[in-house]
């Protein structure tokens, strides 16, 4: 009995030693992990960029420049040269099919800026045939195309991916006749994580009437007032979609028979990127300029789908940025 007593004693007044021992462990424990945090913290707030968000991880990028055509700005980066080709056929109203060779080219001097000779814009609907720096119209008669000059400002870009901008673009003619235009582009990055909403409104100038080959009396000088649209989704960061369309009044102050016509364009696209030493997107695009046409002029039906449709493959190459602050 005084032994088992004795080593009560002992175990009772060495077990607060122990407390104090883990207690002291546990207070080293939380004092390294609050200094490690501190260390981190200030190493973060040193650092002149921000930390790398998930989302930010996973957008590709070619030299600042998205990848993924859902992605991109309503211009090019600084510094960047742009070149494009596109191969189009379509109907015509009357025998034969149409078909054109254009080549066209684009630069952002500064920042914002993008000036070209050239259809392509971003987020804008697709162009005719036999527009370009270079235009070849092979058929229904061989010719040379309009000369298209643009000029896009990009004076807005929201944090919730809103971007806008200006449009002047101007077509000399060689084919058709001289037009001016001017519009306000619209984009929204990937709305609701998903796709990107294009939107366009523009307002042309003709020197000339858009049906003069309807009316025995063409107006020498007409507008046309136009709202376009597309959804635009990218199902990787190299495979794209779009599906657009709009309302366009025409021919505004033209003939008594062909004037204050509403068309309805319709198209469907797609394409894939290919990022190498360049960025080139491969595309082809399907539709009817216009699908519908309403208050037409005499020989022209409500749908004209035989004489309306089109079919265009292109590609763009997009070189790095030559100068500027994001050459390498």
């Amino acid at each position: 009995m005084p032994r088992i007593a004795l080593v009560c004693g002992l175990v009772c007044s060495l077990a607060p030693v122990g407390f104090v021992y883990a207690d002291d462990e546990e207070a080293v424990d939380e004092e390294v992990v609050k200094e490690a945090e501190e260390v981190e913290a200030d190493a973060i707030a040193e650092s002149d960029e921000p930390p790398v968000t998930e989302d930010e991880v996973k957008v590709a990028t070619f030299h600042e420049y998205p990848t993924r055509f859902a992605r991109r700005p309503l211009v090019l980066g600084m510094g960047m040269v742009r070149a494009d080709s596109r191969l189009t056929v379509g109907g015509v109203s009357g025998s034969g099919t149409f078909s054109s060779l254009d080549l066209g080219g684009a630069i952002s001097p500064v920042e914002n800026l993008e000036l070209g000779l050239s259809t392509e814009l971003t987020g804008a609907l697709p162009a005719p045939g036999g527009i370009g720096l270079i235009s070849v119209i092979f058929s229904p008669n061989a010719s040379y195309g309009d000369i298209p000059v643009y000029a896009r400002y990009q004076f807005h870009e929201g944090e919730k991916g809103f971007l806008a901008g200006v449009d002047l673009l101007l077509v000399l003619p060689s084919n058709t006749d001289f037009t001016l235009t001017a519009g306000l582009p619209m984009r929204i990055l990937e709305l609701f994580g998903l796709f990107t909403v294009d939107m366009n409104v523009n307002l042309r100038y003709r020197n000339g009437d858009k049906y003069a080959a309807f009316v025995p009396d063409p107006s020498k000088n007409t507008m046309d007032f136009e709202f376009g649209g597309a959804a635009m989704i990218n199902l990787t960061d190299y495979g794209f979609l779009e599906i657009g369309g709009g309302l366009s009044v025409t021919n505004i102050g033209g003939a008594p028979d062909a004037k204050n016509v509403i068309e309805i364009p319709f198209f469907l696209g797609g394409g894939y990127t290919l990022q190498r030493k360049d960025l080139v997107d491969l595309f082809a695009q399907f539709g009817w300029m216009p699908l519908m046409t309403a208050n037409a002029p005499p020989g022209r039906d409500t749908f004209n789908v035989g004489d309306d449709w089109f079919v265009t493959i292109g590609a763009t190459v997009h070189t790095k940025p030559l100068f500027g602050k994001n050459k390498k």
